[in-house]
């Protein structure tokens, strides 16, 4: 009746169809919604500064409050990949280009679009990146974007990191994660 070829090329249809069915639904249903509270140290080409972070991800929606005795003060970002507001002394700034903004307003050179991912101890979708793990099975440094990451600690009774370093050159951020928060 049928060849072969056509049954194998049905059976692979249906099965691609099941997947991406699969997929969508997984996709659509689950929330991602997480945060931290912990310490940040950034260290720039010109200056030092070390204060407190709290970050809420809702989705692809960030709100980052950085506080403490930064050179800054304190600021607030949210948004998310494609767009990011800055609440800093008062004043709001917003724009479509977050790591330009970032620069721009805080000077700082920050991997904002990956970060989401490095903080729950995981390489961002986004590039490939090279990867060594430790003896547990768990991300212990990689190399992505021009950046390397490396976890240095983990909090056993969540499973996610408790300390990370972040470095490009001259640009090193050091974040100690005290606290996690996740909604379901």
């Amino acid at each position: 009746m049928f060849s072969p070829a056509l049954k194998l090329f049905s059976c692979l249809l249906t099965f691609n169809l099941l997947v991406a069915c699969t997929t969508l639904s997984d996709s659509n249903s689950k929330t991602e919604s997480w945060g931290i509270s912990g310490k940040i140290g950034i260290t720039t080409p010109t200056e030092t500064v070390a204060g407190f972070i709290e970050w809420q991800q809702n989705d692809e929606q960030f709100d980052v409050y950085v506080s403490g005795p930064l050179s800054i003060g304190s600021a607030r970002i949210h948004g998310d990949r494609a767009s990011i507001s800055i609440s800093q002394n008062g004043k709001t700034t917003s724009g479509i280009n977050p790591q330009a903004l970032i620069y721009e307003q805080l000077g700082w050179y920050f991997p904002l679009e990956n970060l989401p991912y490095w903080l729950k101890g995981n390489i961002a979708p986004f590039s490939k990146a090279k990867v060594s793990k430790n003896e547990n099975g768990r991300l212990n440094t990689f190399e992505q974007d021009q950046w390397q990451v490396t976890y240095s600690r983990y909090n056993n009774y969540y499973d996610q990191p408790s300390r990370i370093k972040i470095t490009q050159g001259e640009w090193k951020f050091l974040i100690v994660i005290k606290n996690w928060t996740f909604d379901t």
